[in-house]
C-alpha cells in the first residue's frame, strides 16, 4: 500500500514483512547487542529514545533479499536514474518507552560515492503490545507538521519504505514499548554523473561544516569523520579523524585547523600533523577563533576555551588542557561566536550569553525558544531559532524586530562584508537580507548546515547531501 503523494515521494506500507520467529529473533539480537539512551548525541526535546546502532554485512544482504521484489528497482532524482542495489549495512534500533518520542525530522543518506548513495528508509517494526499506548510513525507535509499526509500505527512484522525527504516523527509511546529496526536502501546512478559547478566538492555523508581559510582555501568535516581541503575545483587535501561526526571546525590565528567530534573530542591539524587534544566533552557543536583563544560549544551548555598561542608543544603530543569552561547554557551550546572583547553563545535553552575572556558569562538576552544560530558584527546580532523566526536585537539585547525567515529551524548564520545578513535552514534554502527584507535565495539538496563567506565573497553552504557549493 502506498502512502504518500506518489507524485513527489516513495511511501510503501508492507503489512506482512517479517513473520513472528523472525521478529522474535530480531529482538533478542538486539537485547544481546543492547540499547543506549541517546543523551548527549541528542537534545532532550528533540529525540530521547533509547538506541543501538550496529553494522551486519550478513543481516543486510538476507533483508534485501526478503523484501526486495516490493521496493523500486530503479528512481529517478533531480533528472538521474538510480538502479536498486541493496541495503546499508550499517543498521539503527530504536526503543521507545516511557513518554519517549522522536520529534519531526527528515531521515539523511548514506554517500559511499558519488554514484552510490541511498534514497529511501526501511523500518521495520518487531512487537506488537497490547498495553501501548502511541507509537505511529507520522508523515507532513512541512517540517511544521501543518498538513498530516499519513499515519501508520506500529504492528508486529510490518515494513515500511519512505523517502529520504519526507518529513516525520515517532509519536511518544506512553504506555507499552515499542521496537523499531530500520536502515537504508541503497542505489547506484545510471547516469553519468554531470559536473555541477557551483558544488566545490562532497562529503560521504552529511556535512557538517564550511569554513573559509586565510589562504583562499575552503576546509570541511562531515559526518565520514574527515576534514577536507578544497580549492575552487578540486580537493586538496583530507584527514580522516576515525573519530566520527567532525561536528565543528575553526581555523586559528596561527592557520591550524581546530575540530570538535559528536563523541567530544577535539583535534588540531597542523600543516599534516593532526594530534587529538581533548576527550568527553560532550558533543562539540561549534567552535570559533579570536586572537590567541579557541572556544568549543558544546552538548552540556559549556563553552570551553583553550589557548592557542601555546599550541606550539601540541605537535610533539603534548596535550594542554583547557584555559576555562563556563556553563554557559541550560542544555545544548548550539552556537559561539566571537563579539567584541569576548564571546557570544545561544543554545537550546532560548538564551543569548555573553562570556568575557576570563569565562565569566553573564545572560545577554531570553528569547524562550531554542536558538540555533547567532551571528554579529558590532552594531549589530541577529538569532535563528527552531521555528524558522529570524530575531534583530540591539547592543542592549532588545529585540529590534522578528522575522519569519524560513519554513524549518535557522541552522547558521552570518552578516557579509556590506552588512546583508545570510541565513541557511533545514528547510533547505539560503537566504540574504537587506534592512530586515529577504533580497535573494537559494535551494539547495538538503538541510543546509553551515554557510561562510570566502575570499571572493561568495556564501558557501555545506548540507545534509554531504555537498559543499556556493550559493550564487
Amino acid at each position: 500500500m502506498r502512502f504518500l503523494p506518489s507524485e513527489q515521494f516513495v511511501g510503501i506500507l508492507i503489512e506482512d514483512a517479517l513473520d513472528e520467529a523472525r521478529c522474535a529473533a530480531l529482538l533478542a539480537n538486539l537485547d544481546r547487542r543492547g540499547f543506549e539512551a541517546t543523551g548527549e548525541h541528542y537534545p532532550r526535546d528533540y529525540r530521547n529514545n533509547d538506541r543501538l546502532v550496529f553494522d551486519d554485512d550478513e543481516l543486510a544482504a538476507s533483508l534485501f533479499e526478503l523484501l526486495r521484489d516490493e521496493l523500486p528497482a530503479e528512481l529517478v532524482v533531480d533528472g538521474a536514474r538510480w538502479a536498486l542495489c541493496g541495503f546499508n549495512a550499517r543498521f539503527r534500533a530504536c526503543r521507545y518507552r516511557d513518554g519517549q518520542a522522536f520529534c519531526i525530522h527528515r531521515d539523511g543518506p548514506h554517500v559511499p560515492s558519488d554514484d552510490l548513495r541511498s534514497h529511501l528508509t526501511v523500518q521495520l517494526y518487531l512487537d506488537d503490545a497490547p498495553d501501548r499506548e502511541g507509537g505511529r510513525t507520522r508523515f507532513y507535509a512541512d517540517p511544521r507538521g501543518t498538513e498530516l499526509w499519513a499515519t501508520i500505527a506500529p504492528k508486529r512484522g510490518a515494513a515500511i519504505v519512505f523517502d529520504h525527504r519526507a518529513w516525520h516523527d515517532g509519536e511518544a509511546v506512553t504506555a507499552g514499548i515499542k521496537h523499531v529496526l530500520r536502515t537504508d536502501v541503497m542505489y547506484r546512478r545510471l547516469d553519468e554523473t554531470g559536473l555541477d559547478h557551483d558544488v566545490v566538492g562532497r562529503h560521504r555523508g552529511y556535512a557538517w561544516r564550511v569554513s573559509s581559510c586565510r589562504d583562499g582555501t575552503l576546509a570541511s568535516s562531515g559526518r565520514d569523520g574527515t576534514v577536507r581541503h578544497w580549492g575552487r575545483s578540486a580537493r586538496q587535501a583530507m584527514y580522516d579523524l576515525r573519530a566520527g561526526s567532525v561536528t565543528a571546525l575553526v581555523e586559528d590565528s596561527r592557520d591550524r585547523l581546530w575540530c570538535g567530534t559528536r563523541n567530544g573530542a577535539v583535534f588540531v591539524i597542523d600543516g599534516d600533523a593532526v594530534t587529538r587534544i581533548a576527550d568527553d566533552l560532550g558533543a562539540v557543536l561549534d567552535a570559533c577563533a579570536s586572537g590567541d583563544r579557541v572556544i568549543v560549544a558544546t552538548s552540556r551548555g559549556t563553552l570551553v576555551a583553550y589557548d592557542a598561542a601555546l599550541r606550539g608543544a601540541i605537535v610533539e603530543g603534548t596535550a594542554v588542557g583547557p584555559i576555562w569552561a563556563s556553563a554557559a547554557h541550560d542544555g545544548w551550546a548550539w552556537s559561539v561566536i566571537a563579539f567584541g572583547d569576548g564571546f557570544a553563545s545561544c543554545g537550546e535553552d532560548g538564551r543569548i550569553a555573553i562570556t568575557d575572556r576570563r569565562g565569566h558569562t553573564r545572560s545577554f538576552a531570553e528569547l524562550g525558544i531554542p536558538l540555533r544560530a547567532v551571528a554579529a558584527d558590532g552594531a549589530t546580532m541577529i538569532a535563528g531559532d527552531v521555528r524558522g523566526w529570524l530575531h534583530q536585537l540591539d547592543r542592549a539585547g532588545d529585540i529590534l524586530a522578528s522575522i519569519r525567515a524560513h519554513d524549518g529551524a535557522i541552522t547558521c548564520a552570518a552578516i557579509a562584508p556590506d552588512r546583508t545578513w545570510i541565513t541557511g535552514s533545514e528547510d533547505g534554502t539560503v537566504k540574504r537580507w537587506r534592512d530586515g527584507r529577504e533580497v535573494s535565495a537559494r535551494s539547495g539538496d538538503d538541510f543546509i548546515t553551515s554557510i561562510a563567506i570566502d575570499a571572493r565573497g561568495d556564501i558557501v553552504c555545506s548540507d545534509y547531501s554531504g555537498a559543499i557549493w556556493i550559493a550564487r
